[in-house]
């Protein structure tokens, strides 16, 4: 059973920008491959611009693209508040990450925090990087930021766990993020999440919006074969966004390869 539906959600959109709020730990990584491989750079699974417009604020031009028109909607509402030389820098297009074909060739392609996961059939997967592939000259490049496939089939099922709770500016309210694991299907290599999102009204009044999501991971050998199918070489792998080695103790799996 599938749960995509959940995140073309107008309601989960608008919690995604709650959700990542704050200092994010990976636009130090994504500059550094943007000023190693230079622009235009690709971003698939792009939501409400969390990376593209400050690559873009950083002088990169850059396309993301997103299967949800809810989460481009407020893309585009934070990128008009943006000065003009920004916004020129920036296209977003609503798609496919599995099946895609943009007329134009990038230099950086790159697919941030998992949103790998959301592909669920491994023709999806490769056909998504085979895609990329086609999008890349030779020397360019793809990133994918990934969860050690360890972390995802280890978790503990049935606990409701706190991710964040807070007044959020961009309502005055007490909100909070909710998580529970509901199934893990090691041999499908699956699992299924809860999302709840809690809003306390200003008359006291609690409001909950409920997500279901499906993800699907990837081991390490898997990915590096789904890579070389793709037509990929020179693949490394790095345990975080400092570029440090993997290791059973890392948090990300974060692959980097060229196409010849």
């Amino acid at each position: 059973m599938s749960h995509d539906i959940a995140y073309l959600n107008q309601e989960f959109a608008r919690f995604y920008d709650w959700s990542y709020e704050g200092p994010a730990d990976d636009i130090p990584f994504y500059l550094g491959m943007a000023q190693r491989y230079g622009s235009p750079l690709l971003e698939l699974g792009c939501g409400t611009g969390r990376l593209s417009i400050p690559l873009a604020s950083a002088g990169f031009r850059i396309t993301g693209l997103d299967i949800s028109r809810e989460m481009l909607a407020i893309a585009e509402g934070k990128l008009s508040r943006e000065p003009p030389e920004v916004r020129e820098r920036v296209c977003l297009v609503q798609g496919n990450m599995s099946d895609f074909d943009l007329q134009q060739s990038f230099c950086l392609a790159f697919i941030p925090v998992a949103s790998f996961f959301h592909l669920h059939a491994r023709e999806r997967q490769v056909g998504c990087l085979t895609c990329v592939r086609k999008h890349l000259p030779p020397g360019g490049a793809i990133a994918v930021d990934l969860i050690p496939a360890e972390m995802m089939a280890n978790q503990a099922v049935g606990v409701t766990r706190t991710v964040k709770s807070g007044v959020w500016p961009a309502t005055g309210k007490l909100t909070r993020e909710l998580n529970r694991k509901l199934a893990i299907d090691r041999e499908r290599q699956c699992v299924t999440v809860e999302h709840t999102y809690t809003e306390k009204e200003f008359d006291g009044s609690e409001e909950s919006y409920v997500f279901i999501q499906d993800y699907t991971w990837v081991t390490e050998d898997q990915m590096r074969g789904m890579l070389r199918d793709a037509g990929f070489t020179r693949i490394a792998v790095f345990g975080g966004y400092d570029l440090c080695p993997t290791s059973d103790n890392a948090h990300r799996m974060i692959f980097v390869a060229e196409r010849p």
